[in-house]
């Protein structure tokens, strides 16, 4: 569904992204992970042409999105919902206020059939008491539910999901996790998800990549991701205590 043809971008002289190639399949929840800095988000901006690659080629379905422009380009952009690092909610506006927004500037519905909308997906991601409260009024971990909320309401057929769990505490993290899950089985939502946190990687992807030096050094099932013998990923598995033998108990030992 959506395909890297040799990617590549450089950005302040830096190779960010170097000849990546990767295909996501509908329906999936595709992960990408990685060290900060290492193009998760820029991989994420190119599939949205907020980017463009110095080299190489994004394709979405049948069409070529990296040269897309003007109505065209627009079109494409209608297929996905994004969800912000920090959820983008407009202060002054109420929750239902900013999950109504892109069904008021973007389609010709009337007014109650917007609202029903609204309350539909806040009532999906567990808001439906709060959609009168502004952003300031309710936690991070709402705000990025109400900005789930947001990205689905037009019903978009892939989302992309810029950090989701960061900033929140384990629990709303795996609060957040299930909500991408369930969109997945319920909607058939393709969804390409980039975070640092590999546990919730492992819990909602399908594949995961992880982006190394431009390159993707791993691409494989949560269950083969954790056994790569590749020393990058063992590295990064090791940070976060997913292996046996993890650097928090080696600092108990020594």
């Amino acid at each position: 569904m959506i395909r890297f043809e040799n990617v590549s971008k450089a950005l302040g002289g830096r190779m960010v992204l170097d000849g990546v190639d990767f295909t996501i399949e509908r329906g999936e929840t595709f992960v990408i992970v990685g060290t900060s800095g290492a193009g998760k988000s820029v991989t994420l901006k190119h599939m949205v042409r907020l980017m463009t690659p110095d080299e190489g080629h994004v394709h979405v379905g049948d069409e070529t999105v990296s040269d897309a422009a003007g109505h065209r380009l627009e079109r494409l952009r209608e297929r996905f919902g994004y969800l912000f690092q920090g959820g983008a909610l407009l202060a002054w506006l109420s929750v239902l206020e900013n999950v109504a927004l892109p069904l008021r500037e973007k389609t010709d519905l009337g007014e109650s059939e917007i609202v029903r909308r609204a309350e539909d997906v806040l009532r999906r991601v567990g808001l439906e008491r709060d959609g009168h409260k502004r952003p300031s009024e309710i936690s991070g971990g709402m705000q990025k539910r109400a900005g789930l909320a947001r990205a689905i309401v037009r019903q978009p057929e892939i989302v992309l999901y810029d950090e989701p769990t960061s900033g929140l505490d384990p629990v709303t993290s795996r609060t957040i996790d299930d909500l991408i899950e369930n969109l997945r089985r319920d909607l058939g939502v393709t969804g390409v998800v980039v975070t640092h946190d590999l546990h919730s990687a492992l819990a909602i992807g399908s594949r995961i990549a992880m982006l190394h030096g431009g390159k993707i050094v791993e691409l494989a099932a949560p269950d083969r991701f954790i056994r790569s013998e590749r020393p990058e990923v063992r590295a990064f598995l090791d940070s976060q205590y997913i292996t046996r033998r993890g650097a928090w108990e080696r600092s108990l030992s020594s």
